[in-house]
């Protein structure tokens, strides 16, 4: 977890929780240009609209008094447990403010004034699927209307890129919504729709963009490449482009058949479908051994109970006893009612 403050504002910019997936965002969020863009372009708060790089100040061990904090979670996939989560993370942040402040003033919490700072939870989600969430943590309270406003209440903003236009993010000119076009190319369409955008506006964003937020976008459209499994030679040329400053003929040299793109994923999809048919069918034979397997079992075990049950019969009548005792011993020992007892008593001598 990453958190920053804006000093000039007393802002508390973004804390963040990254998963294999979310390094690039760890990259993004842990700068304070990138940070102060996304709060200023995105966050939906008055406060936030003219935050500025120099107003952010790393706080990650400590909370200073009267900041409002910016909460930002990442997310690729829908989580449905995430308003919970969040609430954690801001339990956590108001105790340790709460520990601050009465180590700097003793018993100050305790007094009427004393009051927590504001947090703002913000989720940011690159996924493509709908987010279906709730946006309430009491909706995930079982029979919460029952208590209504006796219930924690409360919300936090969804920021989807999925939902936000390439020309819209273009239009904002500013180098975190450059990153957040690159982090929504994720198939081959996606990558043709950012090569159709303006190659000068996109230039212009990297005019003056210093070097250090230079390396954070290459190491960001980097990764992107990689993972879409695309050549060493061709990922390499597409990044060196990025530090040129020649975001508009990013793809320029990036050979990507979107026909045959398809036509991979269809045969995939041929292939999977095959393998789970031929799954069910393995699936099918193997209940029909189990089954056969299982009266198998059941025929042996009532043959030996048939010979264990001639046995007893024979050692008891070896013995002399009386009919009565083998019929109340069968009975007794293998749990016969009196008519099975008897129906097993008869057959053993007339074999």
């Amino acid at each position: 977890m990453t958190a920053k403050t804006n000093k000039a504002d007393k802002i508390k910019a973004p804390v963040n929780n990254n998963k294999l997936r979310d390094n690039s965002s760890k990259l993004i969020f842990s700068d304070n240009i990138l940070s102060s863009q996304f709060l200023r372009d995105y966050a939906d708060m008055d406060i936030l609209r003219h935050i500025q790089p120099e107003d952010i100040e790393d706080v990650s061990e400590r909370y200073v008094p009267l900041y409002v904090i910016s909460l930002v979670e990442h997310k690729t996939n829908v989580e449905y447990n995430v308003a919970m989560q969040l609430l954690r993370y801001m339990v956590h942040i108001w105790e340790d403010y709460e520990k601050e402040m009465n180590r700097l003033y003793p018993h100050i919490s305790s007094r009427k004034d004393f009051r927590y700072p504001p947090i703002l939870p913000i989720v940011y989600y690159e996924g493509t699927a709908r987010w279906t969430a709730p946006l309430d943590l009491a909706e995930r309270i079982l029979c919460g209307e029952l208590l209504g406003k006796y219930l924690p209440h409360f919300q936090y903003q969804l920021i989807t890129l999925h939902d936000i236009s390439n020309t819209d993010l273009l239009a904002k000119g500013d180098e975190i919504s450059l990153a957040m076009l690159i982090n929504k190319i994720q198939t081959p369409e996606d990558m043709t729709a950012f090569t159709g955008l303006s190659g000068e506006q996109l230039d212009g964003i990297l005019r003056d963009t210093p070097e250090h937020l230079l390396d954070i976008l290459s190491k960001v459209f980097r990764a992107l490449l990689y993972n879409m499994h695309m050549p060493e030679n061709e990922v390499e040329d597409a990044v060196a482009r990025i530090k040129e400053r020649k975001m508009g003929r990013l793809f320029e040299n990036v050979t990507m058949d979107i026909q045959a793109e398809r036509r991979n994923a269809a045969e995939a999809r041929a292939e999977l479908m095959a393998v789970c048919k031929k799954l069910d069918t393995m699936q099918q034979e193997m209940s029909l051994l189990q089954q056969e397997q299982v009266s198998v079992q059941q025929e042996l075990d009532s043959a030996q109970q048939e010979r264990d049950i001639y046995r007893h019969i024979l050692r008891m009548t070896a013995r002399h006893c009386p009919d009565t005792e083998i019929l109340d011993s069968l009975m007794h020992n293998f749990n016969l009612t009196p008519k099975q007892a008897s129906e097993k008593f008869k057959q053993a001598f007339e074999d």
